[in-house]
């Protein structure tokens, strides 16, 4: 894909969806923009990545807003053909109000591509989880608009990444590197 993974921000239009203060921020590392050779591995407890993710030279992640109170990650345990085997089902999903260019620029040009690594920043409790691995990418897997019919209706996207992977989501612990001076779209 020729087009780098660009941020999407809260929108600045007033009550684009009702959304409110943010607590959690969800970030995007495309796959392209990994240095998988060098990818870290979990630390010896098997759920920590203390290392930071590395990114190609020039590459960064990226925030994806939604709004506050509709972001839902989920664990499932997938069971395999036999219990000698299975993985786990991870995801998350959640709300970004409005129906703006932005937003539409975005599903353009990633709603069917986006492919890589996404972390939930809990700032509330400083924590980070991380989900996808290598070879075990997370992908979009919905994208649902709503048209806020009634003023008391959404108006937006509800999102949801997805992943089946054989580890459970980790906690990462290293550093996140956003671009210092994002491009406005």
């Amino acid at each position: 894909m020729s087009i780098p993974l660009f941020d999407l921000f809260k929108p600045t239009v007033r009550n684009a969806g009702g959304g409110g203060g943010i607590k959690s921020e969800i970030i995007l590392i495309m796959e392209s923009d990994i240095d998988w050779a060098t990818f870290p591995d979990r630390d010896a407890d098997g759920v920590t990545i203390s290392s930071d993710i590395p990114l190609l030279t020039g590459k960064f992640m990226h925030s994806f807003y939604m709004t506050q109170g509709t972001i839902k990650p989920s664990q499932k345990k997938l069971k395999g053909s036999n219990q000698d085997c299975g993985g786990y089902e991870i995801g998350v999903e959640g709300f970004y109000p409005g129906i703006e260019k932005a937003v539409q620029k975005w599903i353009q040009n990633f709603g069917i591509d986006f492919k890589g690594i996404v972390i939930i920043q809990n700032c509330a409790s400083a924590k980070r989880y991380l989900i996808g691995e290598p070879c075990n990418l997370v992908h979009l897997e919905t994208i649902e608009t709503t048209w806020g019919e009634e003023i008391d209706k959404d108006k937006g996207h509800k999102f949801g990444f997805l992943c089946k992977q054989g580890s459970p989501m980790a906690f990462y612990e290293g550093a996140l590197v956003m671009d210092p001076n994002p491009p406005v779209n």
